[in-house]
């Protein structure tokens, strides 16, 4: 064989080695090996989704774990606290029913293309994605462990389906050589523990009284006579009045509360959390709710010191709260009666008899309806009590617009009434000058002066 000849032959060998190595590490497949296009990712014969009692989610930067407690999902890093549920059962239906929508071929050296590197490995999380781990019957390994990647910007797959841009690539603990497209976008999957909290812990409906009283026992009663009503504060003068724009979220205090996380551990010591001298609120409510909360301003030993009050919109503040409730005794109210009722001077006996029988019968069906009434509502109040009691004593981390308006002092909460114009007061400058009985009207060219003729001056003189 010629010299040339052999080093076109060596050139071609080295393409094909080349060629070789990189269809090994990348490559779409219709292969019959592994996973294929359409197939369930995660096997029910594998994993049930009631089997699950534990769900670990991490990535570079953080984690969180959630596990099955006695029938309830609780987050296990922050103190057992109450788990979203509905977010969990999403999740967990989502990656038990969770199909392969394209497959790859891949190697360990193409997963940071994809964002599927383990994301304990590199310190910077460059590439790496988020671990999925799936428990059952609280084994200490994993049933199931999945590496979520990034965003699939594909338009197509090879079994047909529209990608669009909002899958994902995915991979298997324990595959090594395949990675997975699905069609799905999987947005709940989140490493950020406060995602998983329930964040409706407690609201307040129809306050009645709202008692704030700050560290230094300065204190701000408000009012409301009826529900609907606008509340009003103890001690104004009659020349005062609400400064609404600093006491609208006072009086309807946490009508929808909510919170950025729960704070655990010796984050949450009083010393921490300005709950050593809070500002305390005291709310009951037309249902017969009572509550109590305690708001902290977490920088500086006194919240209420002038030092801190300029620097009130950049601090972090904090709530724990109690309540407990005497729900309204059921009270009849009259029913409104009818015409066919009243009972005419010429009626008959008989017809008089039909009356009062239709109205005992109309009345008792009224008194029923109204107790049945009564009685739905304080099932409703019971358990909005029961759930509300579950979280009491927590301490939350809150946004600074849920609470710097109750450390707000009583200048900043009242203003004086604008002067109104009296009724009947005339404007000097605005009414005209007419003269005097027997005086000359003054000369106004063009105009007629109604009820007065003009005359012309024919005298000469």
């Amino acid at each position: 064989m010629k010299p040339k000849q052999l080093i076109i032959l060596g050139v071609v060998l080295v393409a094909l080695i080349f060629l070789y190595s990189f269809s090994g590490n990348v490559e779409n497949t219709g292969s019959k090996s592994g996973l294929q296009a359409g197939d369930v990712i995660i096997n029910s014969e594998t994993l049930n989704v009631n089997d699950v009692t534990s769900l670990k989610i991490s990535d570079a930067d953080d984690s969180v774990h959630l596990s099955r407690q006695e029938g309830s999902w609780v987050v296990s890093n922050r103190d057992n606290y109450k788990a979203d549920f509905s977010k969990i059962s999403r999740v967990l239906k989502k990656l038990i029913e969770i199909k392969v929508a394209e497959q790859l071929k891949a190697g360990a050296s193409t997963y940071s293309r994809f964002d599927l590197s383990d994301p304990k490995e590199g310190s910077d999380g460059e590439g790496a994605g988020t671990r999925v781990q799936l428990f059952k019957s609280n084994n200490e390994s994993a049933s199931v462990e999945l590496i979520v990647g990034k965003r699939f910007g594909g338009a197509t797959v090879d079994s047909g389906q529209q990608g669009g841009g909002n899958g994902k690539y995915l991979r298997l603990g324990g595959n090594e050589n395949q990675v997975f497209i699905v069609a799905d976008s999987l947005y709940d999957i989140e490493s950020s523990t406060s995602s998983w909290l329930e964040k409706t812990p407690f609201s307040i409906d129809k306050p009645k009284n709202i008692l704030v009283t700050h560290s230094d026992e300065q204190k701000f009663n408000f009012t409301r006579t009826e529900e609907g009503g606008d509340a009003v504060l103890e001690g104004l003068s009659d020349e005062e009045e609400l400064n609404t724009s600093n006491t609208s979220s006072i009086v309807s205090p946490f009508a929808s509360f909510t919170f950025k996380d729960v704070v655990v551990g010796d984050n949450a010591k009083p010393e921490n959390t300005g709950l050593a001298k809070p500002v305390n609120v005291e709310v009951s409510t037309f249902d017969g709710f009572n509550y109590k909360i305690a708001i902290g301003k977490g920088e500086g030993a006194n919240v209420d010191s002038e030092e801190q009050e300029a620097a009130l919109t950049s601090a972090t503040y904090y709530l724990k709260y109690s309540v407990d409730a005497t729900f309204p005794e059921f009270k009849l109210k009259a029913r409104e009666a009818q015409d066919d009722e009243v009972i005419k001077d010429d009626a008959s006996d008989e017809d008089k008899k039909k009356i009062s029988e239709l109205v005992k019968s109309r009345d008792l069906e009224d008194k029923e309806k109204q107790q049945k009434d009564y009685e739905e509502k304080k099932k409703i109040w019971k358990d909005k009590l029961d759930k509300e009691k579950s979280f009491s004593g927590t301490i939350y981390e809150i946004d600074s617009w849920n609470a710097e308006k109750f450390f707000n002092k009583r200048e900043d909460l009242v203003k004086k009434k604008e002067k109104e114009e009296a009724k009947g007061e005339v404007d000097p400058g605005s009414v005209l000058n007419l003269p005097n009985e027997g005086g000359a009207l003054p000369a106004i060219p063009g105009t007629l002066i109604p009820g007065i003729t003009p005359q012309n001056d024919d005298s000469g003189e």
